[in-house]
């Protein structure tokens, strides 16, 4: 008997789209790829629901959930033929061999049961490396008092430094607090002028001494003392360029768990506004995963790759998106960015500055968003750590069928 080309591996009780042949017909035809797999969603009562919409092919996320088995097809060539004892790391051994798996944006496999909860990964210990906090701020004495708590809290293995760079505070509260930091060893750097985000991370950095340098909004609350550990086992890898924390809003909402581009034709947060619990969308805040950039209110990132992309661009993105330009230059050369779902903080967004999207502000925030759309073409973009199933026009993970 002939050997067939490719293998499908499926659970007994799942079930498989009437168009799955149609489609692999088409698909695998001079496929390089020697896995191509497809989204999923579950029958309860024989109806379709949980769906999980996937992003094309991201080691980290797939290691720890299990998104192959029942949803790919392997070529036959590659697999041995002994018997198959575990289908799950076997097809990660595969995906992670040759060219890249394909990735098709297609519910076609029905489970007939949910998918086991993912065991969450142990923090790796980071190397020693010494890290560099820097807190941009001006008065607003009590969000830094909390933010500066937080930090003498966090247990971390390596030396650390804060640098906290002050755009004119003029509050004799805030005045008395810069005096108390100098005396316990935090250094506090003037930085004067109209309100510049980009330009006071990049004095920060320029004035930093660590191995790693974590940019950390003065309005993050730090409610668990070992956020920062697992963040840095992730930065010092020679291939991962910034590391991004889970933030949440005060009432327990995601105010971040990555950023994807083109949602608004612009960058937009994944899943902002959701309750963090298991469902079917859970993969995208509940698990560490690569995403195209994360937000600058708590990013890691080493110091030496920061400095060798420009750090942020403080003349085109002032205030708005330089966290995303500046990702996306870590990924021109070939750095990767992560969503670090294990390290969650408390974010009081705009509380230090609020929203003043009017005015000469809103006229600001178009250019630097024009400049966004111009530079990286976000306008089109299909962002591969999202998927093209969701709704442009949400961060929400909505589905737009």
């Amino acid at each position: 008997m002939n050997r067939p080309t490719w293998l499908l591996p499926i659970r007994a009780g799942d079930e498989v789209s009437p168009a799955l042949g149609a489609v692999l017909a088409v698909q695998l035809n001079g496929c390089p790829a020697r896995l191509v797999y497809w989204d999923e969603d579950q029958q309860i009562q024989g109806l379709r629901s949980k769906p999980w919409i996937k992003p094309d092919w991201d080691p980290l996320l797939f290691a720890t959930h299990d998104g192959l088995v029942g949803s790919c097809v392997l070529r036959a060539d590659v697999i041995g033929q002994e018997t198959v004892a575990d289908w799950s790391a076997l097809s990660l051994t595969i995906a992670e061999s040759g060219s890249a798996p394909l990735h098709l944006p297609l519910v076609l496999t029905h489970r007939s049961e949910p998918r086991p909860k993912a065991a969450q990964p142990a923090a790796v210990p980071a190397p020693p490396v010494a890290i560099s906090v820097i807190i941009p701020t001006r008065d607003r004495a009590e969000l830094l008092e909390s933010c500066l708590g937080g930090l003498v809290s966090t247990r971390f293995p390596g030396e650390r430094e804060i640098i906290v760079v002050d755009n004119d505070s003029r509050e004799p509260r805030t005045k008395a607090l810069f005096e108390r930091l100098e005396a316990e060893d935090v250094r506090v750097i003037a930085r004067p002028g109209p309100f510049n985000f980009a330009a006071l991370i990049n004095a920060g950095v320029a004035s930093a001494r660590g191995d790693l340098v974590c940019l950390l909004n003065n309005d993050v609350e730090i409610t668990a003392p070992d956020w920062l550990l697992p963040m840095a086992a992730l930065a010092v890898r020679e291939d991962i360029g910034a590391v991004g924390a889970r933030l949440l809003y005060p009432d327990g909402a995601i105010q971040h768990a990555g950023v994807a581009l083109g949602i608004g034709d612009a960058a937009g947060h994944v899943d902002k506004g959701v309750k963090p619990v298991p469902g079917e969308f859970a993969p995208w805040h509940g698990e560490t995963r690569t995403v195209s950039a994360v937000t600058a209110a708590c990013l890691l990132v080493g110091r030496a790759k920061f400095v060798e992309v420009g750090g942020m661009d403080e003349e085109t993105f002032a205030v708005d998106f330089n966290d995303v330009d500046l990702c996306l230059k870590l990924a021109a050369r070939s750095w990767h960015t992560i969503y670090c779902a294990q390290a969650t903080l408390v974010h009081h967004e705009s509380r230090s500055r609020g929203k003043t999207h009017q005015g000469a502000d809103l006229a600001r925030f178009e250019k630097e968003l024009a400049a966004l759309r111009a530079r990286w073409g976000t306008g089109a973009i299909a962002d591969p750590h999202h998927s093209p199933l969701f709704r442009r026009q949400s961060e929400r993970c909505l589905l737009a069928f």
